[in-house]
């Protein structure tokens, strides 16, 4: 697939009016074979889950922060068959994944998929009732804010170590900079085309970004 044709597909994403972390970059990759690895998220696509597939088009979203971390990088993936249209999609939910065509849940607009992030963990789900399965959803975004600190995949974190003391104060970055109460009222978040890149692209840049955080953590 081209460029263009990828981002044909690229999904509507809404989120909390309150939201104080936004989308930084969104990587994408396509996957025309049934059985592939994702680039970005431990899973293995079975195309015959949903029924025509020919093809699975991954857009990984990187924010700077999870209300209760440092880094965090969420997932949709929606399934094309092969007259180009959009047969379902999935949205990644807290290192799972879960169906995002769920009947009288579900929303569609011009062939793209509709999505609500979860305000603070920004979980990707069909629609914002689902959010209330989430047993801290607004703890978490309160009382619970930044108790994780840096939270990042090994790969990424080669050339970057901190202390204890400095993971503290993290944390306390993250609380003190980022809590908030969630509207529970969602808002569309607008892309520009230079926001998109390949997976590989995005994936070389996040070491950087992780540093740019820290270093202003810690001037």
């Amino acid at each position: 697939m081209t460029r263009e044709e990828i981002l044909k597909y690229a999904p509507i994403v809404y989120m909390d009016a309150n939201e104080p972390i936004q989308i930084k970059r969104v990587g994408y990759a396509v996957y025309e074979e049934d059985k592939s690895k994702s680039l970005s998220f431990n899973r293995t696509f079975d195309f015959q889950n949903v029924k025509g597939t020919k093809a699975v088009i991954e857009f990984a979203y990187y924010l700077d922060y999870d209300i209760q971390h440092l880094y965090d990088l969420e997932h949709i993936w929606v399934y094309i068959d092969g007259y180009g249209n959009v047969v379902g999609a999935e949205g990644s939910y807290h290192g799972r994944f879960l169906n995002a065509f769920v009947p009288g849940l579900s929303g569609h607009k011009d062939n793209k998929v509709v999505m609500y992030s979860q305000p603070g963990k920004h979980a990707m789900l069909s629609d914002p009732k689902l959010m209330y399965l989430y047993t801290e959803l607004f703890e978490a975004c309160d009382r619970l804010a930044g108790i994780n600190g840096l939270d990042a995949p090994e790969r990424y974190l080669t050339d970057i170590h901190i202390t204890e003391d400095e993971n503290k104060r993290v944390k306390e970055y993250i609380k003190k900079q980022f809590k908030f109460t969630p509207a529970m009222r969602f808002v569309q978040t607008i892309f520009d085309d230079v926001d998109y890149m390949p997976w590989e692209e995005l994936q070389g840049k996040i070491p950087e970004y992780i540093q740019i955080q820290l270093n202003k953590i810690f001037k």
